[in-house]
């Protein structure tokens, strides 16, 4: 995951800014919060929790309200951390892999995880984690599935990130934009042609009333356009950079949770780990979000 941080802690510091619309709304999930309350209803509240790969820290915020007390979350991006402490002042915060963390041999009694520490690799997290739980201790995480609708809609994401890209609708537009200023007609007439077929694959991605990446891209793009007589070139030009950043960095965590998802194999490797480490473990189930499997539901224990 680390050659993903930068694309994860520019979404935690715009929290979704990127206008792709994907995925934000599951933080919070009222299907995720109910599982979480369940899950946690029977640990101790006042032995140490862990979330890793915490993000933001929406298990950390349940755990919070269901009176756990002591609170740290683990995760990559400071990003992520710096909005975690806004929303819990009182929580610990550590910036590491979910798969080296710096903490002692059994710190911990509950050990959470909410599509987070598999993307560090489940079996090398997975040997943390042993590592990390005390007797009696609970590892309890919500993951990536692959093939569940989740993983479906990520595949969506990251095809849409692609075809915006090798349509070479932002280059062609700047190069329409930059003609236009230039006053060359010739060339006006030559890029308007060339940037039809760009259109047409970039409109193609779009759904009325849904936000997107591309509705984002082409609403911005006639803006500036029906417009063009109120802005600098400069301005015009770096908006598009900036979209092409957003774009990039989009595709770059759509790759990683692509990459992160965990097939029947990767769960049973998983649990090979844990039970190698006598930690016992509890038949996989599938979490099911709007009616549709959608993560895999994991939990080992290390006896008392």
């Amino acid at each position: 995951m680390s050659d993903a941080t930068p694309a994860w802690d520019n979404y935690w510091q715009g929290r979704g800014g990127d206008g792709a619309g994907a995925l934000t709304g599951i933080e919070h999930d009222a299907e995720l919060a109910a599982f979480w309350t369940n899950a946690l209803q029977d640990a101790d509240r006042s032995a140490p929790l862990l979330d890793l790969a915490c993000g933001a820290g929406t298990v950390l915020r349940h755990a919070s309200e269901l009176g756990f007390a002591d609170l740290t979350g683990a995760d990559l991006s400071s990003a992520a951390l710096a909005a975690l402490t806004r929303a819990l002042p009182g929580v610990k915060t550590v910036t590491c892999s979910a798969a080296a963390t710096p903490f002692d041999d059994g710190a911990f009694a509950t050990i959470t995880s909410q599509f987070g520490f598999e993307y560090a690799g489940a079996e090398a997290a997975g040997a943390e984690i042993a590592r990390l739980l005390q007797p009696g201790g609970q590892f309890i995480a919500v993951a990536h599935m692959a093939g569940g609708a989740i993983h479906t809609e990520v595949e969506g994401h990251h095809k849409a990130c692609r075809t915006i890209l090798e349509s070479g609708y932002i280059d062609k537009s700047k190069f329409l934009f930059s003609e236009v200023f230039a006053g060359n007609i010739a060339a006006i007439a030559q890029a308007q042609t060339v940037m039809a077929e760009a259109r047409e694959a970039v409109f193609g991605l779009t759904i009325p009333g849904r936000q997107s990446l591309a509705s984002h891209l082409t609403k911005g793009a006639a803006q500036l356009w029906d417009n063009r007589d109120r802005y600098a070139l400069a301005d015009i030009l770096g908006w598009f950079d900036g979209i092409e950043a957003q774009r990039a960095a989009f595709e770059q965590r759509m790759a990683s949770m692509l990459d992160a998802a965990l097939d029947e194999t990767g769960v049973g490797s998983l649990q090979a780990v844990f039970k190698a480490a006598g930690l016992e473990t509890t038949p996989e189930m599938r979490l099911q979000l709007g009616g549709e499997d959608a993560a895999w539901v994991l939990k080992a224990a290390r006896p008392a």
